[in-house]
């Protein structure tokens, strides 16, 4: 999954390693299925040639199918598609470059996932979802041998199992877009954390930044007012997914999504923070009392589901 990952737990120290294993050997198996590069894998499989195969890995069936909901609520906004736009502007092989207009179009034709199963000329990526559903499924790992206190850390995707074994709840760090600092730090028990933010893969071309997080709609890279977005959930894959989308909308649209999917219960509860180009920190609610601004923001603010909101 191109990134390194650390699994820290709590056992008895011949456990822990034989866990620690396990883990290791399902991230590699998902890998195997999951990776966009590997010759080997049932994706790279799927992305050159002209038709889905009958028969899938129950891992990558899940994945299909949890993919399909996102991209339904979401707009289309989180979009596992986008591989042949993003590999054109040169973010899969590091040969950076600024596409034409028209060679934009033509591979923005086939980027439509709902139409994975009709359009041969679809090809996936799960880049923005990878890594959150290998930390769900290393959570199962941990659970069904009892592990009660561990912190996984996926390439920047937190997933805290439990509280510490003193029974703190454990401390996650928000790195600041500007300096790599820490903005804020959040207290969580048993979440994911996840965090999007243009500010670590970029390019620049004649005074022009392009991050890595593209908007589906033009093909190109994000233009949102948010440096990062962070999701704090039960679920890594949620997480992934949700932050990378909640980038695009953009401030306004996130928040506005956000109390709709909450109030109408149509995916499960999630948490935000989002820091805005202007140096605004907007969190929702549910952080109230775990959350802790470190930075000088220009305002720190609070929204609730009752549309009122409260700064600070």
């Amino acid at each position: 999954m191109n990134t390194f990952m650390t699994v820290s737990l709590y056992a008895p120290s011949k456990k822990g390693e034989t866990v620690c294993r396990q883990i290791q050997s399902r991230v590699d198996e998902l890998e195997q299925i999951l990776s966009t590069t590997l010759p080997s894998s049932d994706v790279y499989f799927i992305n050159h040639n002209s038709e889905i195969p009958s028969s899938l890995k129950p891992d990558l069936v899940s994945l299909l199918d949890f993919c399909g909901q996102m991209y339904e609520k979401t707009d289309g906004l989180f979009n596992p598609a986008l591989y042949p736009v993003i590999r054109e502007w040169g973010f899969t092989t590091g040969e950076y470059k600024v596409p034409s207009d028209e060679r934009i179009r033509g591979l923005l034709l086939h980027t439509d996932f709902s139409k994975l199963y009709e359009d041969e000329k679809i090809e996936l990526d799960f880049g923005a979802v990878g890594k959150g559903y290998a930390a769900d499924q290393a959570l199962l790992i941990l659970e069904e041998n009892g592990i009660k206190s561990a912190l996984l850390d996926f390439g920047g995707n937190i997933q805290a199992i439990g509280k510490k074994p003193d029974g703190s709840l454990w401390k996650v760090g928000i790195k600041n877009p500007w300096n790599g600092e820490v903005a804020c730090a959040l207290s969580v028990e048993s979440k994911a954390v996840v965090t999007s933010g243009g500010y670590e893969r970029f390019f620049e071309e004649d005074g022009t930044r392009y991050i890595h997080i593209f908007d589906p709609a033009t093909g190109r890279p994000s233009q949102s007012d948010l440096e990062s977005v962070t999701i704090v959930c039960e679920s890594g894959k949620y997480a992934d997914a949700l932050s990378t989308a909640l980038f695009v909308m953009g401030k306004d649209k996130s928040v506005s999504w956000w109390k709709n999917q909450m109030t109408e219960k149509s995916i499960p509860a999630f948490d935000f923070i989002l820091i805005t180009k202007s140096a605004e920190l907007i969190y929702s609610s549910g952080l109230e009392k775990v959350i802790e601004p470190i930075y000088q923001f220009e305002s720190v603010k609070s929204v609730s589901l009752n549309l009122n909101s409260a700064s600070k």
